[in-house]
């Protein structure tokens, strides 16, 4: 299971006490492929060439800006990783690393995700269809004109529609519509995108290309009733378009209606195979197994599912607890996510087999916040930390349309949890003094690459850089900054015009902050 956000705590210091006693950091990735993926992503990086594709297939060379290079199969990527074929599964090496890239001359044609489009979250705990697109033609379409969109030009194609709705006019409104609402949501502005879309669709109601952008916007922004509302209408008009069961199976999943999901899902595998559909459906139906024996409640913001009548005072209290957290969080980031948060409560052996996770991890966050319950029958202050960490990755995800550099993400996650540099701050002055830290560059990416000694140090550095953000600009700054970065062509280019500062002179200022504050 890809893109998971996991956590495990011990004590008070949270990851800091990790990388005080030199123990691998708290946050790691899928089962076992988080230790195997470091491990093979090190190997990599410190060997002249790896191979990891059989000889018989086509691969890709990937050269590093160390000099070394990898030899395999590139599977998928996104603007901050590439996702490269290993033995039962996959290996994520960041983008800053890359000097270049030699492809296959049989490598897929698919494309990827523009990096306005999804960044370092793309969708992947929920499969989707290709991103849409491809059928506007920009040169044919007046809609965007010197990087704005032409409202003059969409009144123009309204008012034609409203005088004489043929198909040929219905069918430029929606191309023009529709590439106005890309660009709106590459600019960061998914919900600008989505009143474009909503606006169109009352115009074209019928025109399915609209209406499959429209649907795909809405799961990837979380708008899960809506696209259900949306694409339940089209399956009977539409029984041959694998992506409306493929996009309502999504929605469904991620409310936790396993049953209808896998059902949609099935018809989407029927019409068109697809393997990671195939993964994805067998998960849900595991889950579906676990799940079966589970009671639910409901809070204003929250479904929680358990299992088991002896953990009922417990549930009451964690549903108190997040609803709590779901309040600070929106006054300090100043957003309210829009639909019910799923959290899932599991006896241990059930979350290892659900998540596959290490018998470390203490949390999970796949866009369900997944928790470990066995031997609890009320808060304490331990698991309140946890899900304040899981749920600020809930916000950050909606926030920032998943454009969020794993650093900004992990360091505001702890933030907000409560824990502080204090505990381990003489070791991390020493560590910025000493240059012994991975840059903030090359923690934009996954940290699943970092060899096992530095994972805890990217952790306290990511602490350290959102403290510094907080006490020097304040918190207001902060969510504005995380607000900016979907629209944003980099980090770099989002502090040079918002703070004045290069990444350079960032890892500085952050660096002199510890050793002012701790020593060295």
């Amino acid at each position: 299971m890809q893109g998971c956000l996991l956590i495990t705590r011990q004590g008070n210091e949270s990851v800091l006490a990790e990388v005080r006693r030199s123990r691998p950091g708290p946050a790691r990735r899928n089962r076992g492929r988080a230790n195997a993926s470091r491990i093979l992503l090190a190997l990599m990086l410190g060997l002249g060439c790896w191979t990891l594709c059989p000889a018989q297939l086509p691969a890709d060379v990937i050269y590093l800006k160390n000099g070394r290079k990898i030899v395999a199969e590139i599977l998928r990527e996104d603007s901050q990783q590439i996702f490269i074929s290993r033995e039962g599964g996959e290996v994520a090496i960041p983008r800053t690393i890359v000097d270049r890239i030699e492809r296959s001359p049989a490598a897929s044609a698919e494309p990827t995700e523009e990096a306005g489009d999804a960044g370092t979250e793309r969708q992947r705990d929920l499969p989707l269809p290709p991103p849409p697109g491809e059928e506007a033609s920009a040169s044919e379409l007046q809609v965007i004109r010197d990087q704005a969109i032409d409202s003059a030009y969409l009144r123009r194609l309204d008012d034609e529609v409203s005088h004489d709705p043929s198909p040929g006019n219905l069918h430029r409104l929606a191309q023009a519509y529709q590439e106005a609402a890309i660009f709106l949501t590459r600019q960061g502005n998914p919900e600008g995108a989505l009143d474009l879309y909503r606006h169109a669709l009352r115009l074209a109601p019928d025109d399915l290309a609209l209406t499959l952008a429209m649907a795909y916007l809405l799961v990837k922004q979380t708008y899960y009733g809506e696209a259900i509302s949306l694409l339940l209408p089209l399956e009977d008009k539409h029984p041959k378009t694998s992506a409306i069961p493929l996009l309502l199976g999504s929605a469904y999943y991620a409310t936790e209606d396993l049953n209808r999901a896998v059902a949609e899902w099935r018809k989407s595998l029927d019409l068109r195979d697809d393997p990671s559909l195939r993964e994805a459906v067998a998960k849900a139906e595991q889950e579906q197994n676990v799940a079966g024996s589970y009671l639910e409640q409901r809070s204003e913001h929250f479904l929680l599912r358990y299992e088991g009548r002896e953990v009922e005072g417990l549930v009451r209290d964690l549903l108190n607890t997040l609803e709590v957290a779901f309040r600070d969080l929106s006054l300090d980031l100043d957003y309210i996510p829009h639909e019910t948060i799923i959290v899932l409560l599991y006896p241990n052996q059930s979350f290892r087999d659900i998540t596959r996770s290490a018998s470390w991890v203490g949390a999970l966050n796949d866009g369900k916040i997944r928790v470990p319950v066995s031997g609890l029958t009320s808060m304490t202050p331990e698991l309140a930390r946890v899900l304040k960490h899981e749920l600020t990755h809930s916000f950050v995800r909606q926030i920032t349309v998943g454009r969020c550099p794993t650093w900004f993400n992990e360091g505001l996650a702890q933030l907000e949890e409560g824990a502080t540099t204090t505990g381990l701050g003489t070791q991390l002055a020493r560590a910025f003094v000493n240059d012994r830290l991975p840059t903030f560059a090359t923690l934009e990416g996954s940290f699943m690459g970092l060899p096992d000694n530095q994972v805890g140090l990217a952790y306290a550095k990511s602490l350290a850089a959102l403290e510094y953000l907080r006490d020097t600009y304040g918190m207001g700054e902060v969510c504005r900054l995380l607000k900016l970065l979907p629209a944003s062509s980099s980090v770099d280019s989002l502090f040079q015009d918002e703070l004045r500062l290069s990444y350079s002179v960032f890892e500085q200022e952050v660096a002199n902050y510890i050793v002012k504050r701790y020593g060295s």
